[in-house]
């Protein structure tokens, strides 16, 4: 078995092309369900869980395969491709030479790093965990992650946490929304005194008015498509809600102006603003796009005295922030114990890895014994009121399932408790021959490589 990821993000992707490889909720939950069903067609692929944010779509996966060498990895990708192109209609031709591929403890430390928010454009920001924690909860329910992914992203969510409460980073309010406001600032002036407008009332939306205040802003209009949702958030703010129909006269109104709806398509076009400003021709407007798909169409470039920010732009001007941060030597620090704190959780999944599928094998056979000796064990039951049957077999089920876990609790815990690796193969060895399992099919090599 080999754990594998492949990874499109903002390090080497243009915003043009994430926008085309931006997956809803709604599309990634229904092409997701697709795996367990078309499982045989997607083979070697035995696992999967999909990342997908504004800035990143990645796809973990661990592949079954008994012949599994670095050469060949990159036939293991094609199958992860194929699925991406035939399910969600991605354009993985265009979008191919973009994907990074990482195998092995380089798979995991990938996913360590996300977690932490050290790959993120805000480095340290929290958001990021909460979706690396939903896109495992979809999977498990959706049936495509099972004990070794489950593992995998668990710890990384243990990662994460740790940085946060072991690191000066989780004690920064950084965010992309913070990033944007700065970015407005550097652009404009400070917004103490400008008219600001927000469109999108989700969790971006919200985490941008909460920057905003922070930094001192009082005239804050809230639009969305949905005006009870804009005006939830408005009460729960303090700013002005306006309905989605009024945005031209907010867009009058505004210096500056925060987009963070889910549309597809652009929702202020070139027309709107050449309109709104031929009524202010002499008023500055920054339009900061943090959408993806963008909601702001990119001719708007063109008009004068008009300054449009995207990802891109946020991007660079984080990186330029930290940099020039008269704090950056904090920050660098922060960095720095983040990630040893990482290579120490590297090293201890790199064990538990190894026991991993090894474990389940043998749950899996000794659940099969479970089920073989109930099923054995009521048939030979006498005839009894089917209701009263029913509850007999209730009972029994409840009583060897507990039975089984409180067997294989103690030697479970051993195994993954142990810190000398020799012992730890002996003991693998041991059960594996004791309880005749075949160490090959239940091993999970970590090779370092990366692609």
């Amino acid at each position: 078995m080999q754990l594998i990821c492949l990874s499109v993000s903002h390090h080497n992707t243009p915003v043009e092309l994430r926008e085309c490889l931006s997956l809803p909720i709604e599309t990634l939950e229904e092409g997701l369900s697709q795996f367990p069903v078309r499982a045989d067609r997607f083979a070697p692929i035995s696992e999967m869980v999909i990342l997908s944010t504004c800035n990143r779509l990645e796809i973990y996966a661990v592949i079954v395969s008994p012949e599994i060498e670095a050469g060949r990895l990159e036939q293991i990708y094609r199958p992860i491709l194929d699925y991406l192109r035939q399910v969600f209609e991605i354009p993985t031709g265009r979008a191919e030479p973009y994907f990074r591929r990482f195998s092995g403890a380089q798979a995991v430390r990938h996913l360590y790093l996300v977690a932490a928010g050290l790959d993120s454009i805000a480095i340290g920001e929290s958001q990021i965990l909460g979706q690396v924690s939903r896109s495992l909860d979809t999977a498990l329910r959706i049936g495509s992650a099972r004990h070794v992914l489950s593992s995998l992203f668990r710890a990384a969510i243990h990662t994460g946490k740790r940085v946060r409460t072991e690191t000066d980073l989780g004690r920064r309010p950084i965010s992309i929304s913070t990033v944007a406001v700065q970015l407005a600032e550097e652009s404009i002036g400070r917004l103490a005194d400008r008219s600001v407008l927000v469109i999108g009332a989700g969790k971006m939306g919200g985490n941008t008015v909460e920057a905003l205040q922070a930094c001192g802003a009082r005239q804050i209009v809230i639009t969305s498509r949905t005006f009870a949702h804009a005006a939830e958030m408005a009460g729960q703010f303090g700013a002005t809600p306006k309905p989605f129909d009024h945005l031209f006269e907010a867009l009058l109104d505004a210096d500056v102006v925060f987009t963070s709806s889910a549309a597809p398509l652009p929702i202020i076009h070139r027309d709107t603003i050449r309109k709104v400003m031929a009524q202010r021709p002499e008023r500055p407007l920054a339009l900061v796009d943090l959408a993806v798909p963008r909601n702001v169409e990119t001719r708007i470039r063109e008009l004068a005295n008009v300054r449009v920010f995207d990802m891109d732009d946020l991007q660079s001007f984080a990186k330029d922030a930290i940099a020039s941060d008269t704090g950056a030597d904090d920050v660098r620090a922060g960095i720095a114990r983040a990630e040893s704190i990482v290579e120490e959780e590297v090293r201890e999944y790199e064990k538990l890895l190894r026991i991993i599928p090894f474990l389940g094998e043998l749950h899996k056979k000794v659940e099969a014994i479970r089920q073989r000796e109930v099923e054995k064990t009521l048939r030979h039951l006498p005839d009894l009121d089917p209701e009263v049957a029913a509850l007999f077999g209730s009972q029994i089920e409840v009583l060897s399932r507990s039975l089984v876990q409180k067997i294989l609790h103690e030697p479970t815990m051993h195994l993954r408790s142990e810190s000398n690796e020799e012992t730890l193969n002996d003991y693998v060895d041991a059960l594996a021959r004791l309880f005749d399992l075949c160490e090959s099919e239940t091993t999970l090599p970590l090779q370092k490589g990366k692609q």
